[in-house]
């Protein structure tokens, strides 16, 4: 079986040599029955029926393969499958889909936010906006820091009237720019907010709440700082920065805030209350019993701060356990709650202390005792400077992180105008927009189109020599840069670690053995972010330029890279990948003599040997001293 698979594989080939498509693609059809696994061969036949003009047998074969690959976890291989079919098919949803998904099960999550962007597009283009929506949301989970995408979802649920869900993605959005620090970003989103949803006047407050509720409270701390700057009387902001203080247990802060919000709300009672059990978590049982003395009735009298006032005494109780006012205080609150049991228990105690106070038996005074009489005043006992004043004039620094003081984020108006891009930086998207007229009732078109990033440049070292390196190789990548490839369309995120890098780089391989150069090209561009592979990318990437008939830009890529300094290895390969160029360009002098010199500094190196024998060419020809090689490394 094997003998005739061979036979008819050798025939086949002859065939399609000659132009025989149709009886070529019969001889394949026969080798298929006879070994349907053999996949390279699968892929023979559905190039040779791509070329005679039978796409929809073509899809079929691919398809066979791609699904191969992908049910046996073979994703790169996939990948390149699939990709062939969608420049061959490049408006079909399915087949972008199925590339999308792989890309994400294979952890490429830029390569598949790029894919499941097209099929928006092709979504939107046909006006299907709820098959739209559903991969928009599917980008969001595959990368949920993406701000453009956040952003294009936001946009797209106020386009099709989906109000609440956008305004809800609006402050999912502020959130993360929020937790990004990015005040100029945030104050560009909340005009646009105040322009799509005038009624909505507390964006950013909601969206600090939010934070707060969720477990951010270290961001929404400076977000509320900001704010209250520029908002001192916004009572709803005052309750928001204590409440996070005491999540980030911050006591002291979360007193100064109490003390700056009752100078603006002196007769808020929870505010009275909570500055109260500050002083008490102090063992401050002097300023504590002052604040007591003068607002107990009133929060006695709002009947909602019963527990509260127990949870303080019973603090000033383990502070000074011996002081007669505490005990009595506490008495007092429970009679007033109607807990008389416990009022009762109290009794023996208080008498015990009244009995050693009056005989002065030894009982040492109370922490306060010293202090205080029955006639002294509250002002007169613990003085709390401007706490209660009604037009304060600033918000002292000392609420405030001191290690931001001075801090531009800090010092800043949240800007209010609003202009015709959202954000400045690429990462947040290009917004167009256009104004419906006021109370004209028309609807406001919105277009929000995805960034395209460049490729990132790669950090040099201190040391010299690597700087000089990273300059070198940074000429190289601008000459690619130069190069017009397929377009790449959003470079989601461009920093990689090595397993993205090894991604990447994999995925480059298979493209190139695919045929999909400039596909290749563009995905080791990206695994060349990573140093230690870098040099090695940008020689395939000029390997691929000649492998799709740019000789020029190959050969100009390739002997950029010839440097002294570089390694054996490195200098070897793109020595190489020259040589080849060369031969490509029928420059068979030059293509001989790089082999020669390959080998003799290599012998056995890859399949230079059979090369030099195919052209007649032996390395004893040629007289090459030690001089011709200096400065490589050898």
């Amino acid at each position: 079986m094997s003998s005739k698979k061979d036979k008819l594989i050798e025939e086949a080939q002859r065939l399609a040599i000659r132009g025989q498509l149709d009886k070529a693609i019969k001889i394949y059809e026969q080798v298929m029955a006879i070994d349907p696994s053999a996949l390279s061969h699968r892929q023979r036949l559905a190039e040779l029926l791509l070329k005679a003009g039978r796409a929809a047998d073509a899809r079929t074969e691919f398809e066979t393969i791609g699904k191969y690959y992908s049910s046996n976890g073979f994703y790169l291989k996939g990948i390149a499958v699939y990709k062939q079919l969608q420049k061959f098919f490049p408006g079909d949803i399915p087949i972008t889909l199925i590339l999308a998904e792989l890309n994400e099960k294979h952890g490429l999550v830029a390569n598949a936010l790029e894919e499941y962007r097209l099929v928006f597009d092709l979504y939107e283009k046909s006006s299907d906006m709820g098959e739209a929506l559903r991969i928009l949301v599917k980008m969001q989970s595959v990368d949920p820091q993406n701000i453009a995408v956040r952003l294009k979802l936001a946009e797209t649920y106020f386009q099709i009237k989906r109000s609440d869900d956008s305004y809800t993605a609006f402050q999912k959005l502020a959130s993360l720019l929020q937790e990004r620090g990015d005040t100029a970003a945030l104050g560009k989103l909340d005009a646009r907010i105040r322009q799509l949803f005038p009624e909505k006047t507390d964006f950013m407050l909601d969206v600090l709440s939010e934070q707060v509720s969720t477990g951010n409270v270290a961001g929404a701390v400076s977000g509320l700082q900001v704010f209250l700057r520029t908002n001192p009387k916004e009572k709803r902001a005052w309750e928001l920065i204590i409440e996070a203080y005491k999540k980030l247990n911050q006591p002291q802060k979360e007193k100064m805030a109490y003390q700056h919000y009752l100078s603006f709300f002196p007769d808020d009672i929870s505010a009275r209350t909570g500055l109260i059990a500050c002083h008490a978590a102090e063992h401050d049982v002097r300023g504590a019993l002052a604040l007591l003395d003068e607002y107990e009735q009133e929060i006695l009298s709002s009947g909602n701060h019963f527990d509260d006032l127990v949870a303080v005494y019973k603090t000033l109780e383990v502070a000074d356990p011996i002081n007669e006012r505490v005990l009595d205080g506490l008495s007092r609150i429970y009679q007033a709650a109607g807990r008389t049991g416990e009022s009762d228990a109290l009794a023996p105690r208080l008498e015990s202390l009244k009995h050693l106070t009056e005989t002065g038996d030894g009982v040492p005074p109370s922490s306060d005792e010293s202090v205080f009489t029955e006639e002294a005043s509250f002002g007169q006992q613990t003085p709390i400077p401007e706490v209660f004043s009604p037009e304060p004039t600033d918000i002292p620094g000392e609420l405030f992180d001191t290690e931001r003081a001075g801090d531009a984020a800090f010092d800043s108006e949240i800007p209010s105008a609003f202009s015709d891009e959202i954000f400045d930086e690429p990462a947040f998207g290009e917004v167009d927009v256009v104004d419906a007229p006021e109370d004209s009732g028309e609807e406001l078109e919105i277009e929000v189109e995805f960034d395209d990033f460049e490729a990132v440049d790669i950090a040099s070292t201190d040391d010299d020599s690597g700087r000089q390196e990273d300059n070198w190789l940074d000429s190289v990548g601008e000459i690619l840069e130069s190069i017009s490839t397929t377009p790449r369309g959003v470079r989601f995120d461009s920093s990689l670690d090595g397993a993205d890098a090894q991604s990447h780089y994999d995925l480059g391989m298979a493209f190139r053995e695919m045929g999909l150069f400039d596909e290749a090209i563009n995905e080791f561009r990206q695994a060349s972010s990573d140093p230690a592979r870098r040099l090695g990318c940008l020689i395939f990437q000029g390997a691929c330029l000649r492998d799709k008939g740019d000789l020029k830009n190959a050969d100009t890529v390739l002997r950029s890279l010839l440097k002294p300094g570089l390694d054996q290895e490195d200098f070897l390969s793109a020595k190489y990948e020259l040589a080849l160029t060369c031969k490509a360009a029928l420059k068979n002098d030059e293509f001989a003599r790089m082999l020669a010199e390959i080998e003799t500094v290599s012998p056995g190196y890859r399949d230079v040997r059979s090369l030099i024998a195919e052209i007649g060419t032996e390395k004893n020809d040629l007289d090459f001293s030690e001089e011709d090689f200096k400065g490589f490394g050898l």
